[in-house]
């Protein structure tokens, strides 16, 4: 499970159309892959390309979208392929792109992430209501808090049928009256500082440290895996005994125009890693 939401430079490279479906450019569809816009559009443009024999015995001329953008069925099925029938290039960012939106479907999804609100010449409260239980039911089987899923669902409400906004605030002061503050998750490097600070200790532990540490409980494991140049680094992936410390997230990596999957902890995890510290000395 997993909460995130799409960073916005690529949000920048969708275009919601008037009835809803989206498209998307190379770029944007690249780095919802994990791969370099480079190697995908050379994927799509090589007719004898393993990609393109995919797209095109689902239906799909490549010819057409990247003249006019790479519509839902396209991005559906890259993302598909890139996370399963790659071989070597199947990217672990594609897999988890693809679930997310799996047991909703691709434009629901995406208009989830791009906020987008449907209108209606005459809308029913009841169809509406049920479009809107709908679209947050995805969410309940991602690592976010179901109060709130609930809250966002009162402010969609109150947004569609304004004269429920005063009955949906009321219900959202009741909500966060039972609950804090939602915690930012923290990363492996911030965790060594603290838990360093918290010992005492004159340098940071370091987050290799911290990731290694993380394995040993069982939190989560890793695997080497090869970039486009044949550099290999390590990609660490949740277990289910660490679904509850931790989120993942979307994130632009450093120094590369391209979007990665990271893990992110809840302070929850540091007396953990702390004993299993002690345990080692």
């Amino acid at each position: 499970m997993s909460d995130f939401s799409l960073p916005e430079e690529i949000r920048a490279e969708f275009t919601v159309n008037a009835d809803g479906s989206t498209t998307t450019s190379i770029r944007g569809a690249a780095r919802l892959a994990g791969v370099s816009p480079s190697s995908l559009s050379e994927g799509v443009r090589k007719m004898d390309s393993k990609l393109t024999q995919s797209l095109i015995s689902k239906g799909i001329e490549p010819d057409r979208f990247l003249s006019n953008g790479i519509n839902e069925v396209a991005l559906a099925n890259i993302l598909e392929y890139y996370a399963f029938e790659a071989g070597a290039r199947c990217t672990e960012q594609a897999r988890f792109v693809y679930r997310a939106f799996a047991s909703i479907g691709i434009r629901v999804w995406l208009q989830q992430q791009l906020d987008y609100q449907a209108t209606s010449s005459n809308p029913t409260p009841d169809s509406t209501l049920a479009e809107i239980d709908h679209i947050f039911s995805g969410l309940y089987k991602l690592n976010i808090k179901p109060e709130l899923i609930e809250s966002a669902k009162l402010t969609a409400i109150a947004k569609t049928f304004p004269h429920l906004e005063t009955a949906a605030e009321e219900s959202k002061q009741l909500l966060s009256a039972h609950n804090q503050v939602e915690e930012i998750p923290l990363s492996p490097t911030k965790l060594g500082k603290i838990i360093a600070e918290q010992l005492g200790l004159s340098k940071p532990i370091s987050a290799r440290r911290i990731n290694q540490i993380l394995i040993a409980v069982g939190f989560q494991d890793s695997e080497r895996v090869s970039n486009s140049k044949g550099k290999t680094k390590l990609q660490y992936r949740l277990t289910e005994l660490g679904e509850k410390y931790a989120r993942i997230q979307l994130d632009t990596a450093r120094g590369h125009n391209k979007t990665v999957y990271v893990i992110r902890w809840f302070k929850s995890v540091i007396p953990i890693i702390t004993e299993a510290m002690n345990n080692d000395q």
